[in-house]
């Protein structure tokens, strides 16, 4: 990678595409690791590929038209909401299977972060976290809860 930073506040400069291809590289790879490690837990706590499942998710952008581009895009097969940021103007584009459930395999929940991860980017936002509830069994975990190395 082709990035200098500037020593006062750790601002990367250089080519800004290929710090965001980087970027979003990482955070899709972290997200995957934390899917792996997810389903793990879930197995363990007795989630099988016929278990009814609740997924809840955010992204994130900068701009409320790429965050509504996102929602609009998966609008199809999710409820979504795009709220603003209190804090530092960013936006949220939060969806959910609620009311209705899913079932999925590991392969399939894995292929779905990866889906989340690219679509987010194809709209230059970010897949930030999910969580995942079987009602049926009480469990109900949340990917930021999981360790990941990167």
């Amino acid at each position: 990678m082709d990035v200098n930073w500037q020593k006062e506040n750790l601002v990367p400069t250089g080519n800004p595409q290929q710090v965001w291809e980087d970027y979003y590289g990482r955070k899709k790879s972290q997200r995957l690791q934390e899917a792996t490690e997810m389903w793990r837990q879930l197995e363990s706590a007795g989630v099988a590929s016929d278990t009814v499942l609740a997924l809840d998710f955010v992204h994130f952008g900068q701009s409320q038209h790429d965050a509504e581009a996102l929602a609009n895009q998966l609008s199809e097969n999710y409820e979504m909401e795009v709220v603003e940021s209190e804090r530092d103007g960013c936006w949220f584009v939060k969806g959910t299977t609620r009311p209705y459930g899913i079932e999925m395999t590991g392969e399939q929940h894995l292929g779905w972060v990866e889906f989340m991860a690219d679509v987010a980017n194809s709209c230059a936002c970010v897949f930030s976290t999910w969580a995942i509830e079987a009602p049926a069994l009480g469990v109900n975990l949340h990917s930021e809860e999981i360790e990941s190395a990167s």
